[in-house]
């Protein structure tokens, strides 16, 4: 990359940053930790765009994903809980990280991709949860068997893993 390359990438980064800032400055309170974390993620983020996506990606996705679930906690409590807000942030900054390993041709082991996905799932169904009264009747039932969920997929794990043993 020649040095007018850099210069016009460091340029679009600063103002994607300034752009992105003002315009959740105008949206959102910004208060608590969102705004630090967002800028340290913004910080590593950038670090690892210069080096291509071989710095903290993970990080920088976890950082992003917690400023964003602390500044958007407030703006979405009528629909879900703070903390479910949090763990929607958190997988959502995982996925970005999967993302983002996937698009620059890197297999990170383990992947953020399976906690990512969990993360957001759970917080999800908080936020179904929170405003669609479901039948007790299906609370009781999902109650009741969640635990053979638990274990249909260590059975099937075993499995898989015994079968790439042979």
């Amino acid at each position: 990359m020649n040095v007018a390359d850099r210069r016009s990438l460091n340029l679009g980064v600063a103002l994607l940053a300034l752009g992105l800032y003002f315009v959740l400055a105008s949206h959102l309170h910004f208060r608590g930790p969102g705004p630090i974390l967002l800028l340290i993620g913004t910080i590593l983020l950038v670090a690892s765009v210069l080096r291509d996506f071989r710095g903290p990606v993970v990080a920088a996705g976890v950082l992003l994903g917690l400023g964003a679930g602390f500044l958007l906690r407030d703006p979405l409590e009528p629909w879900m809980p703070g903390w479910a807000t949090l763990l929607l942030g958190l997988g959502s900054g995982l996925l970005l990280a999967a993302g983002l390993d996937r698009a620059a041709g890197r297999e990170r082991r383990p992947t953020p991709l399976v906690p990512g996905l969990v993360l957001v799932a759970v917080a999800l169904v908080t936020a179904v949860g929170v405003n669609f009264r479901l039948p007790d009747l299906l609370f009781d039932a999902a109650w009741r068997l969640w635990p053979f969920a638990l274990l249909a997929a260590g059975a099937i794990l075993v499995l898989r893993g015994l079968r790439r043993l042979k």
